[in-house]
């Protein structure tokens, strides 16, 4: 074993970014604690890569069983490196129709629990002096999208969580990078797998033509997507470690992955800062005169 050797803790590693950066990691030296719900389902995986290990762990768990998830992981090996919180789902629907139910599932897969995995790991990382933390989060943060705003909303609240800790946890010697993906040839938007459709019996007459957009805009880029996986994965652990196309480049507090999230992204800046322009003078009418 290389004496470079990291220790990765991955979570959503059944398929996607999790399952590629899990095989990265691996053949570059490194050790992975491939952390999933269903442990067994990676047997053939582990059996073929000595460097990956199948851990237990559901983020979706109140925080006192997911500490002791994290503490039996812990052990594995005595202690971990880089941390990349990438499980996460799709709740399509109009935000008039979904359920609370629906609504607290869609926040606490894509927010809450990546939030209580943290929690669950940063005294070891406080007591160690050093770690890294990776936050897979999503273009879509960054602008709404009728029938799929859930998703989108719990994406943006975890930017601000992500982007907040950072500089919460910066005196201790350990770094975060926000990771912003377009759209990647994953399985999140499939049906079987990470999209789960609002059910037809709730559904309002009123959104079906929304609805009926929205259905097909997502089965149309399922397999579709721009970006590469393989690739999306090779550029998250060059970043993450500052080698091959990062060498020498220090760890970014955001780095938007795929031209698409460039795109969608800048697209979203620059019509916030011309409606701020629009709006400067009127706005600053609310001051009270300088020096008062």
């Amino acid at each position: 074993m290389a004496t470079t050797s990291r220790i990765w803790l991955i979570t959503g590693t059944s398929s996607g970014f999790g399952l590629e950066l899990a095989k990265v990691a691996a053949k570059r030296g490194d050790r992975v604690l491939a952390a999933t719900r269903s442990p067994h389902k990676l047997a053939e995986l582990e059996s073929t890569n000595p460097n990956i290990k199948a851990v237990y762990l559901d983020h979706n768990e109140p925080p006192a069983q997911i500490q002791a998830a994290v503490k039996t992981i812990l052990a594995v090996y005595g202690t971990v490196d880089i941390v990349v919180n990438n499980a996460a789902y799709v709740q399509t629907g109009m935000l008039e129709e979904t359920t609370p139910e629906e609504i607290q599932r869609q926040f606490q897969a894509n927010t809450f629990g990546p939030l209580n995995l943290y929690r669950a790991l940063l005294p070891h990382l406080r007591a160690k002096g050093s770690g890294t933390l990776v936050t897979i989060g999503s273009m879509a943060a960054w602008y709404p999208m009728a029938g799929c705003n859930l998703y989108n909303a719990s994406k943006a609240a975890l930017r601000w969580l992500g982007l907040g800790l950072a500089g919460e946890i910066s005196q201790f010697g350990i770094r975060h990078c926000l990771v912003e993906p377009g759209f990647f040839r994953t399985e999140l938007l499939n049906p079987s797998a990470n999209l789960t459709l609002t059910a037809k019996s709730s559904r309002l007459s009123a959104y079906q033509e929304v609805n009926d957009t929205t259905d097909s805009n997502f089965a149309a880029f399922n397999g579709a997507q721009l970006g590469n996986p393989v690739k999306g994965a090779q550029v998250i652990y060059d970043v993450t470690t500052s080698t091959g196309v990062a060498e020498g480049k220090p760890l970014p507090a955001f780095l938007p992955l795929g031209s698409d999230a460039s795109e969608e992204i800048s697209k979203a800046a620059s019509e916030t800062l011309a409606a701020i322009e629009e709006w400067r003078a009127i706005s600053s009418l609310t001051d009270f005169p300088k020096g008062s």
